[in-house]
């Protein structure tokens, strides 16, 4: 027994705000997302949609000028943004998706043109007619018009379908939209990191040569074995091929930023941003059905129901004969000259084909959909859950060296230089200090670059125009890394002063001391 779906009460019941959405039980199931009730999925096709607006402008689809690839320098993660909004092609390719879909949905509804034609069934050659003693036969011509009708509703049924296409479209558009931020912050906030990474190496590899000159003068002045000259030159070494290594990363960061952007050409120098801006905390359960409600693929996912339940509908009704309506007039002019009218009726006789194997396919469709939906729903679930542990422990461990690492190691610098001013250590030993604290501030701003991560994938799932988040965006319980652990110690509660290296060493360790060192500033 055949059902007809009937969308019009399940409008009027829940509401615009359900539009392509399915209802999958009449309960509330534990394991599905609380949503609104307006917002419920319903079993049928969801209300009629009007007729899609006009076409976009033909500027939308023009590239830009070839010069337009040169001349941006951006400095701020605002203006990486607008370029990337104005000339990505993942967006274009997108918009261009949804006005074909319009134009799709514009055609499904468009009734078929009728159809005309003019001839003759048979032709008498002049004279041979019965009037002239031939054998009876006539000219005659004729011509007709005939149109289909389609009937029970057929092409209204396919442009509902078509217009849930348009909605997809729409949908897959806000998604490429937010896919070109999620890159675009990504590379903007690692190029940071790069420049932050080259400025500690230049330091490291600073230090690094000093130490080595150093353990170079004690050997030759006997105070020092070439063992520790092979070790601080490895070291020495270590810090100049990161360095180099570093630069490379610096230069590549800058092209895959261009890249992002649209603009293989533009031409990238020095970014600016607070690297060590507080970010906000995000609870695990709101931020997954925050993600659940407002990321575009479940709405994507819940137009395509819509589409297979109209589709149905338009299944169901295929059978329904359109009739074809074709009226005519014909002429014979040999004996006796007779005017005549023509007229038929056809139709196809739903014997056989009755469309079953499509309203068979098609309810399967739906069922798959529905399920495509849940898929969408619990991969963004998991997807939540990693980025937040992924963000979490990267906020607690960047808070943790800003609270309690990054102190101790400037106190061990200012401790140290304070026995080297008494003559009770060596040069080498404040060189190592400093050393320990520069790789400490190495691991932070690495600390930074995973913060930062997490911090672009929940933006991207929450689909946040504003970034970095703010406070009030949705699943935040608080703000500021302080929030993920204990309060830091009395000793730690704020950073050590800012250390300098001494501008000569302590007399008779080392002729001829080197220049001065500074450490990296605190954040």
């Amino acid at each position: 027994m055949r059902t007809r779906l009937r969308p019009a009460c399940f409008v009027r019941r829940f509401g615009p705000v359900a539009l392509g959405v399915a209802l999958v039980a009449t309960r509330a199931v534990a394991e599905e997302w609380p949503r609104d009730p307006a917002g419920l999925r319903v079993a049928a096709a969801g209300p009629e949609l009007a007729v899609p607006p006009n076409n976009l402008p033909a500027e939308a689809f023009v590239d830009l000028p070839s010069d337009a690839a040169h001349g941006p320098s951006p400095k701020t993660l605002p203006e990486f943004v607008d370029l990337a909004l104005q000339s990505h092609p993942k967006l274009r390719e997108a918009l261009a998706a949804v006005e074909a879909a319009r134009g799709r949905a514009v055609q499904a509804r468009l009734y078929p043109n009728p159809l005309a034609a003019a001839g003759s069934p048979q032709l008498v050659a002049p004279g041979s007619g019965a009037a002239n003693g031939g054998s009876g036969a006539s000219t005659q011509y004729y011509s007709i018009v005939s149109q289909d009708v389609v009937t029970a509703g057929k092409l209204r049924l396919s442009q509902q379908a078509a217009l849930r296409e348009v909605q997809k479209a729409e949908y897959q558009l806000v998604r490429a939209r937010f896919d070109v931020l999620r890159d675009v912050r990504q590379g903007f906030y690692s190029l940071l990191v790069a420049q932050r990474r080259v400025e500690i190496y230049k330091l490291l590899l600073d230090i690094a040569k000093r130490s080595y000159e150093i353990g170079r003068q004690l050997a030759e002045a006997g105070e020092g074995t070439k063992a520790d000259v092979l070790f601080w030159s490895i070291e020495r070494d270590r810090a100049e091929v990161r360095l180099l290594n570093a630069s490379v990363l610096i230069e590549t960061g800058r092209r895959q930023l261009a890249t992002a952007i649209g603009l293989p050409r533009a031409d990238i120098g020095r970014i600016e941003a607070d690297l060590f801006q507080k970010l906000p905390n995000f609870d695990l359960k709101a931020l997954q059905e925050a993600v659940v409600r407002l990321n575009a693929r479940p709405r994507a996912a819940e137009a395509d129901i819509a589409r297979t339940q109209w589709a149905l509908e338009r299944a169901v009704v295929q059978p329904i004969p359109n009739v074809n309506l074709m009226g005519g007039y014909q002429r014979e002019i040999n004996y006796p000259p007779s005017n005549q009218g023509l007229f038929q009726v056809t139709m196809a006789v739903p014997l056989f084909d009755r469309n079953q194997g499509n309203i068979r396919s098609a309810r399967a469709d739906i069922a798959s959909s529905r399920a495509t939906l849940r898929t969408i729903e619990l991969d963004l679930a998991n997807q939540a859950a990693q980025a937040i542990a992924n963000y979490r422990t990267s906020q607690r461990l960047a808070a943790w060296y800003e609270q309690y690492i990054l102190p101790k190691a400037r106190e061990t610098v200012q401790l140290t230089q304070t026995l080297y001013g008494r003559g009770e250590v060596t040069f080498l030993s404040l060189l190592q200090a400093q050393r320990i604290l520069t790789e400490t501030e190495l691991a932070f701003v690495e600390a930074q670059l995973d913060r930062w991560t997490g911090a672009v994938q929940i933006a991207d799932l929450l689909q946040l125009q504003q970034f970095p988040p703010e406070a009030d965006a949705p699943a935040v319980i608080g703000f500021g890394e302080r929030e993920l652990g204990a309060a830091p110690p009395a000793a730690a509660a704020g950073p050590a002063p800012a250390v300098q290296m001494p501008d000569e060493p302590a007399p008779g360790l080392v002729p001829q001391p080197p220049a001065q060192v500074q450490p990296l500033p605190a954040p």
